[in-house]
């Protein structure tokens, strides 16, 4: 095999000077406000905009440091409404959404090429808080069959010493007992991965209590850890009723995070190419409340879920609708606090939920701005009131919000959704046919016609 040290070697060397390039191109003060948003609730307000793409954020002290497809930005938002650029990590790199970091060390990954080919995990410490700096490369996979990993990757112990990796049919695990030497232990397969019509497993989250979640095309499945990395104790699923497909799973659960006796959890469905012809405004994807009170017997049972107006607006929320005007219409990346969800719903924005009554989720503010794709959305840590959100908008950048007394009134909000928003059946192309249920407001490619 060939040895691959001198070439990383010079790989680290070129990403420095990057680095310092990237430094000098980066926005400075004095940020003017974006353009006012297409929609928002009268207790959300819009405070600072930082220009730009991001997918993914994870705070340590009173840095942000912020992962999108040009790489790392380090945001120092010791002034929470006020956050500034403080450094950068370029890196050649699609798309690493949920940045992960544990004590000094932060983890990118590069998606796979394809199969089980072409993923990268980037070590990068955070030792100097500004300065973000490449310290190991570890390619992935490199069996060249099956679907590989390497989407997203999280730590699943306290000390910092071993990550899941997701994104493939089976989760990768890797020992980061040292940081500048990080190896891969194997792969082995999540009951959350199971599902026939989409096997993957997504993401995974460490809780409080030590129960490893993961959650993809097969549900959400509990684990606590073993001597054996790759067995885990499988603690529960959702067993059927989280699987793909079903009325909680048309693509695959996204994320998660458990708040008590509460599993909060994303579903993604933000394209269905099984149907003829693909795509159109087929997107979905719901909030979702599921019980793990009983976890010790092996049962994670749904409580609630919400989706927004435009999702639900022609079945009430009683099925599972699929959602006109636009593709990117689904929940994503969330964080949760005090009994509110801040949910990054693409480009329908950020949904602010109240989960306290886990079985009726209530919308109590939102913010949709205008040419966005929000990826996700975080909490402030260094905002003492709790109000202060940051949005990671693949389009956008950064948006810093301000949700009053932290979303915590009890009042129901509805979004508009406007006319306008629908078009005219005069001005479509004619390389569109009519939704058979739905007209014009959700135009269908013609099976005839590969492209527009």
């Amino acid at each position: 095999m060939e040895d691959r040290r001198p070439r990383t070697k010079r790989l680290l060397a070129a990403l420095g000077l990057v680095t310092v390039a990237a430094l000098a191109a980066m926005p400075t003060a004095g940020r003017s406000l974006a353009e006012p948003p297409l929609a928002a609730s009268s207790n959300v307000h819009l405070l600072d905009h930082i220009p730009g793409t991001a997918a993914g954020m994870n705070f340590k002290d009173h840095y942000a440091y912020v992962s999108g497809w040009g790489g790392i930005t380090v945001l120092d938002i010791a002034q929470a409404d006020s956050p500034r650029v403080a450094g950068a990590l370029p890196l050649p790199h699609f798309e690493n959404e949920d940045v992960d970091l544990c004590g000094n060390i932060l983890t990118v990954v590069n998606d796979r090429e394809a199969k089980d080919l072409g993923s990268i995990m980037y070590v990068v410490s955070i030792a100097n808080r500004t300065s973000p700096t490449v310290i190991a490369i570890l390619p992935l996979g490199l069996t060249g069959s099956g679907r590989g990993s390497g989407h997203i990757a999280n730590f699943v112990k306290p000390d910092c010493s071993q990550a899941w990796v997701d994104g493939g049919d089976h989760v990768e695990v890797v020992d980061l007992t040292v940081p500048t030497a990080p190896r891969s232990l194997g792969k082995f397969e999540s009951a959350a991965s199971l599902s026939p019509a989409f096997k993957v497993s997504h993401d995974t989250e460490l809780d409080s209590t030590g129960t490893v979640w993961n959650v993809g095309g097969g549900g959400a499945a509990g684990y606590r850890l073993t001597a054996d990395p790759l067995a885990p104790q499988l603690l529960g699923t959702t067993g059927a009723a989280g699987r793909n497909p079903s009325p909680y799973n048309d693509f695959i659960l996204h994320n998660s995070q458990r708040r008590g006796k509460t599993l909060l959890v994303t579903e993604e469905d933000y394209i269905d190419t099984d149907e003829v012809p693909p795509g159109g405004c087929r997107g979905q994807g719901k909030f979702e409340t599921w019980d793990v009170s009983r976890l010790s017997k092996g049962a994670i049972t749904p409580l609630g879920t919400w989706e927004t107006e435009l999702n639900g607006m022609f079945t009430g929320g009683s099925v599972d609708s699929k959602a006109p005007v636009t593709v990117n219409c689904s929940s994503h990346w969330f964080d949760a606090k005090d009994g509110v969800a801040a949910v990054g719903w693409y480009e329908q924005g950020v949904r602010f939920l109240d989960y306290r009554t886990p079985t009726d989720i209530a919308q109590v503010g939102y913010y949709i701005p205008a040419n966005g794709s929000t990826w996700a959305a975080y909490w402030s840590p260094t905002d003492p009131n709790g109000e202060i959100v940051y949005t990671a908008d693949a389009y956008r950048g950064v948006d810093v919000l301000k949700i009053d007394n932290g979303g915590l009134t009890g009042k129901k909000v509805k979004a508009p959704v406007r006319d306008e928003w629908f078009g005219s059946p005069a001005a479509d192309s004619a390389s569109f046919q009519a939704s058979s249920r739905f007209g014009f407001m959700c135009p269908l490619l013609k099976p005839e016609l590969n492209t527009p």
